[in-house]
């Protein structure tokens, strides 16, 4: 470490002479850099993203996005750790780093808690400064992003190279036009520049034709030092369809005003095809002669990284598609077209459903290589009419325009939906493996459904939403009907928010009770929100909220924590409430490491795995993420978690479900406990469902007792537990132990 507290790279001196050579710290905001730093947010999703130079006591940035500051003390900046290495180096949580977690930039403002960042070098010894992301919530970025970050900053140090190399042209260049008239130093300058710059200079008697070449200028025709071709030979290097552009701006330029500058392409005598840059001068010589005088550079690799950088910004990298800002973009042009001519245009959201199974169980690879097939498989069905684009992850876009609107157009929008989820469940091959994936469809059109941006993809959204929730691999037409939906959703949604801000989001437990004695063996956890003035809700009034993961999440989060507090608080006086149950939704166990963090809880509070017991609908046992949560279950039941299904039988749990999945208790559906007295089927079911989980030696419990003749059958058939609301209603902790 250094002397003040961050650590020195091996050779610090030459480390600050390299970034000093470079002439770059201080200077004004240029659109390639500042482009760099806003394709890695978007990227990466991130809301900071910066191009730091080290100087000595403190990193100045070149380039930044979300954040004000220029400049920070070299103390304070993670960049000062980046730069002693050769790799990305990598910070997941800031606050549980000892290097940083007492970082002001961590404690305060901008609030750091992930930070990825890779070191600069032009000479691949020096490191001068690094290109970054930042988040404000802790992350672990994958080996993918890594390596975009990674391809990113080679991008930079391309761009950091063209601002040395144009210091150094600059001066040349100055020295160049005060000294041409003297043909000796002319050489000795061309010949200092071409070892520069890679520049080659030549000079032509506009009245003879006579011609002086550089040796540098011969190299980057591909020709043998000698002799310069004519004036003629040596155009025939631009490609026929540059060739006439290039001499009609030459001859315009000097014309007016004697001085000229064009890019073009070029071929070499070997037919290499290159980029080059050419200036030239008018000049007035001493005999009454007049000259011009002129610099060839290659900046093909200039060209290349810019069109590198301009692909980046505007098509994804992995399928080859255009990206959402491009998406964004081109939506907005074809909306504004339509409107013009009077016309439509079809707006497809394409959802893979099964693709995070394949990524859990394949390896990211896999499901990389699954991405590029669906976009081949998308962009062949679609055609050259439609505009294809990735949104995120395996969330696909396609807009059509479509001559006018319902009627047959529509019919052949149907068609090709139809079309695009056959042709996407087809099964594809990674190594050795048969992997099938399919797709949900929404589709909106303008101008009936919305004619601006954010409303058609609302609306497309809607109808995706409903072909998901409706059982998946379908498609659906947005309708005025779907709005409902959604705003009963939202409604939802911002109830849950604003209920956990507030924290007053509670449990309340209903008693699960021995039939025989009715004495109390447990109780199951049920969320309930007390509002703003007092009252008390339950999930029949904010039930929408748990179809969003977000919200589903916090409930889940509120409840388990509320739990565990009141459990620490039952057992710290001696009372032992039994088995407590917590409802997870399918959305709380894809956090990631999710039994681990489980236990972790568990075990800061104090509390024994084994006076919990997980929840789970039939629904979890079904989706694409079934194999990655029975992995994670058996990790939880292994601790000594007691893991049940809940309302068995109204769901798709089947008896595969049953002996495949770690559970040891089955909860009866209260749909079939209500009939029990009246309907002699119903009670064929409930026996059945009791005989099989004896058999299976799994504890049983009956969900909505109401009456002491439902009671008195679930316990002649062998159920001896029991919850409803002939026992008791859900209650507030302080009632559940009187």
């Amino acid at each position: 470490m250094g002397s003040r507290g961050y650590p020195l790279p091996a050779d610090e001196p030459g480390r600050l002479q390299a970034l000093r050579a470079l002439e770059c710290v201080g200077t004004g905001p240029e659109v390639e850099f500042d482009s760099i730093v806003e394709l890695l947010s978007t990227i990466f999703h991130v809301p900071i993203a910066l191009l730091s130079l080290m100087e000595e006591d403190h990193q100045w940035f070149k380039a930044r996005v979300g954040i004000d500051l220029e400049t920070t003390d070299r103390c304070s900046a993670f960049c000062a750790h980046t730069i002693t290495g050769n790799d990305v180096f990598v910070v997941s949580d800031a606050t549980q780093d000892r290097r940083f977690a007492d970082n002001p930039l961590v404690r305060g403002e901008p609030n750091i808690r992930f930070y990825a960042g890779y070191p600069l070098s032009l000479d691949g010894r020096h490191n001068i400064g690094s290109l970054c992301i930042i988040d404000t919530f802790p992350r672990q970025p994958t080996p993918v992003q890594l390596e975009q970050l990674t391809h990113l900053a080679k991008v930079a140090e391309g761009l950091l190279r063209g601002h040395q190399r144009k210091v150094l042209i600059r001066l040349a260049e100055d020295k160049a036009r005060k000294q041409h008239l003297e043909l000796t130093e002319q050489h000795q300058l061309l010949q200092q520049v071409e070892q520069m710059a890679g520049l080659g200079a030549f000079k032509v008697d506009r009245d003879t034709g006579e011609t002086y070449w550089s040796d540098q200028l011969f190299r980057l025709h591909g020709l043998p030092i000698g002799t310069p071709p004519t004036l003629r030979e040596a155009l025939h290097h631009f490609p026929a369809n540059e060739r006439k552009r290039v001499l009609t701006q030459i001859k315009a330029d000097f014309k007016t005003k004697c001085s000229t500058l064009v890019e073009t392409d070029f071929i070499t005598a070997q037919g290499r095809k290159r980029r080059v840059r050419v200036t030239g001068d008018l000049t007035d010589a001493a005999d009454g002669s007049t000259l011009i005088h002129g610099v060839m550079q290659d900046i093909t690799t200039q060209h290349e990284n810019a069109q590198s950088l301009w692909r980046a910004a505007h098509f994804d990298n992995l399928s080859g598609l255009a990206n959402r800002e491009s998406f964004n973009r081109h939506l907005e042009e074809e909306l504004g077209r339509a409107t013009r001519a009077q016309k439509g245009v079809a707006l497809v959201l394409i959802d893979l459903d099964g693709f995070k199974l394949i990524n859990d169980s394949l390896g990211h690879a896999a499901g990389d290589r699954v991405i590029q097939v669906v976009a081949e498989r998308m962009r062949d069905l679609a055609g050259d009419d439609a505009f294809c684009a990735r949104l995120a992850g395996d969330e696909f876009a396609i807009l059509k325009r479509v001559d006018h609107d319902g009627g047959e157009p529509l019919v052949e929008l149907r068609q090709f939906a139809d079309a695009m989820i056959a042709r996407l469940k087809r099964p594809l091959f990674y190594n050795e493996d048969k992997v099938y994936v399919g797709a949900s469809i929404g589709m909106a059109c303008a101008p009936q459904d919305s004619n601006e941006p954010d409303g058609l993809l609302r609306c497309a959204d809607m109808a995706l939403y409903k072909a998901k929730r409706s059982g998946r691999g379908m498609a659906l037409f947005y309708n005025d009907g779907l709005k409902h939906i959604f705003n009963e959703r939202r409604s939802a949604v911002n109830s849950v928010r604003e209920a956990h801000l507030a924290g007053r989001i509670e449990a309340y437990y209903q008693p699960i009770v021995d039939i025989r004695s009715r004495q109390r063996i447990g109780a199951e956890a049920l969320v309930r929100i007390r509002t703003s003035d007092g009252a008390l809700i339950g999930p029949d009034d904010f039930g929408a909220a748990f179809e969003d993961p977000e919200s589903a999440r916090t409930i889940d989060r509120s409840v388990s924590q509320c739990v565990f507090r009141d459990l620490a608080s039952w057992h710290a006086d001696g009372r032992d409430p039994g088995i407590i149950s917590i409802n997870i939704s399918e959305y709380w166990f894809q956090i990631e490491n999710f039994a681990r963090r489980t236990r972790a809880a568990l075990a800061e509070a104090g509390l024994d795995p084994a006076s919990i017991r997980l929840e789970i609908g039939e629904n979890m046992l079904v989706n694409e993420d079934a194999g990655a949560f029975k992995v994670e279950l058996r990790k939880l039941m292994d601790a000594g978690m007691s893991i049940a299904l809940d309302d068995f039988g109204a769901g798709f749990a089947s008896l595969t479900h049953i002996r495949d999945y770690p559970l040891d208790t089955i909860k009866i559906d209260r749909s079939f406990i209500g009939g029990l007295c009246s309907q002699r089927q119903q009670r064929l079911i409930v026996r059945a469902i009791v005989d099989l989980s004896h058999s299976l030696d799994l504890t049983v419990i009956a969900t909505g007792v109401e009456t002491e003749a439902e009671a008195e059958y679930l316990a002649e058939i062998g159920c001896f537990l029991a919850q409803g609301t002939l026992f008791q209603d859900a209650v507030a902790r302080d009632r559940l132990l009187r």
